[in-house]
């Protein structure tokens, strides 16, 4: 998580997410936000999927740890991808009650209604103590 809110402090919207080999435990690729850039599926999560892609890693082999916990969006990405495991820091329900804009569904409820093959492994809640004062920043800011 630690290197996940390194990527995210990079953002002008502060999510970070790293891409972690379930087997070495080696972080294999890193990415944040960056949907200022004009392209709004260019959330974190998209952009590691992306990363990796381009690198043709196999995801079943890999775990996802984010910030913050994947919008619908990008855990649609992530299941489809066939990642083994996601982790987050930050829930949806966090960010909405900081007043956030967020589509407040967890992940776990799109994950039961994937026929795409085994649900990956989640974590929620993970290291809030580094992700949700990035949040926190971010709600001060946005109001």
């Amino acid at each position: 998580m630690p290197q996940a809110v390194t990527c995210a402090r990079t953002a002008r919207w502060p999510f970070g997410a790293v891409l972690v080999n379930v087997n070495s435990g080696e972080l294999v690729a890193r990415a944040a936000n960056s949907v200022e850039s004009g392209d709004a599926t260019a959330h974190a999560e998209v952009n590691l999927l992306r990363a990796a892609a381009t690198r043709g890693l196999r995801m079943p082999e890999h775990a996802v740890v984010s910030t913050a916990e994947p919008c619908p969006m990008c855990a649609g990405a992530l299941l489809w991808a066939g990642v083994r495991a996601v982790a987050f820091g930050t829930s949806n329900a966090r960010l909405t009650a900081l007043g956030l804009p967020q589509i407040n569904m967890p992940f776990t409820s799109i994950a039961r209604h994937s026929s795409l093959g085994p649900p990956p492994a989640v974590a929620g809640g993970v290291r809030t103590d580094l992700t949700d004062p990035l949040y926190e920043e971010m709600a001060r800011r946005y109001r």
